[in-house]
């Protein structure tokens, strides 16, 4: 059924070319193929149908009644599939629909409200769904446009962009340092209360820079916390010391209530990448996203 279909397509796309043209030579140049070929395949279409859809003659070629029903519906078909065809396109070059976003929470509530205000004012057709979970979602599965992910994945269907490079911070509040010993290197840090993030790997092994220097420590963290802002607000609280993205507690900073510890060491810096399926070609909406996340940290990070 499926094959006489499609056969039965062809044969029209070329019936009416020959009723266009109105003439099979032309009609056969157009579409690439013999005269004998055209007529054969429009012979083939009126035994289907079992009527005759022109008046040959050796002069002139004209269309039947039945021909001329046939066209009409062939040139309605045609202008449906132009029209799906346009559609599909507007798609792609029109920065409008929704986008689906997923983002780590600490990285929502600090940057997505004015990330989202901006968007807005740029590309007014866009409507946003924002998922903010510790959790990383299955993009393919669950759906989504784009994610910001720390760490680069290396999946073979997704596509891991660069976004920006967040510093990590060790910090305590001032009380916690009141009641610790002395801290003046990293292992020091035996002996204080600590908070370690359970997202990652590794999460008690904490590395430090100073100069070409590296000072690895193992930290003994009674609270293993797999979200950021919930060892931001621990540490606020006193509990220990944490390792914390500068962009969540830069405010703190600012106003005394969490205190840099060991300046002169530094951690590594945690790398944040935009990651989002394989499409091609790739939505408008989704490029027009990628590019503007992309524009906004590098302004931010220039001032």
């Amino acid at each position: 059924m499926m094959e006489t279909i499609s056969q039965q397509v062809i044969w029209a796309n070329t019936f009416a070319c020959v009723a266009e043209q109105g003439s099979f030579t032309l009609a056969a140049e157009i579409l690439g193929c013999s005269k004998s070929y055209a007529s054969k395949q429009v012979s083939q279409l009126e035994n289907l149908l079992g009527v005759d859809l022109f008046f040959r003659t050796t002069r002139k070629l004209n269309l039947t009644e039945a021909g001329k029903v046939y066209l009409a519906h062939c040139q309605s078909w045609q202008a449906q599939v132009s029209a799906a065809q346009q559609a599909v396109q507007a798609i792609r070059e029109e920065v409008a629909g929704l986008l689906r976003i997923t983002v780590p929470t600490s990285f929502g509530g600090v940057f997505m409200s004015q990330i989202l205000m901006a968007l807005r004012e740029q590309y007014p057709m866009l409507e946003v769904e924002l998922d903010v979970s510790r959790e990383p979602r299955d993009l393919e599965a669950d759906g989504y446009d784009l994610a910001v992910r720390s760490g680069y994945l290396g999946h073979e269907r997704l596509v891991s962009r660069p976004l920006v490079s967040a510093q990590l911070c060790l910090v305590a509040s001032p009380a916690c340092i009141a009641r610790s010993p002395v801290l003046v290197s990293p292992a020091d840090l035996l002996a204080w209360p600590c908070l370690a993030n359970s997202h990652f790997r590794d999460t008690c092994h904490w590395v430090f820079n100073r100069g070409k220097e590296l000072h690895a420590v193992d930290v003994r963290a009674e609270l293993r916390i797999s979200d950021y802002g919930l060892l931001r607000n621990l540490a606020l609280d006193g509990a220990g010391a944490a390792c914390l993205p500068y962009y969540l507690i830069a405010g703190d900073l600012a106003s005394g209530q969490l205190q840099a510890l060991l300046p002169e060491y530094s951690l590594p810096a945690q790398s944040l990448y935009l990651v989002y399926p394989q499409r091609l070609p790739q939505p408008a909406k989704l490029r027009a996203l990628i590019d503007f996340l992309t524009d906004w940290f590098a302004n931010k990070a220039g001032h």
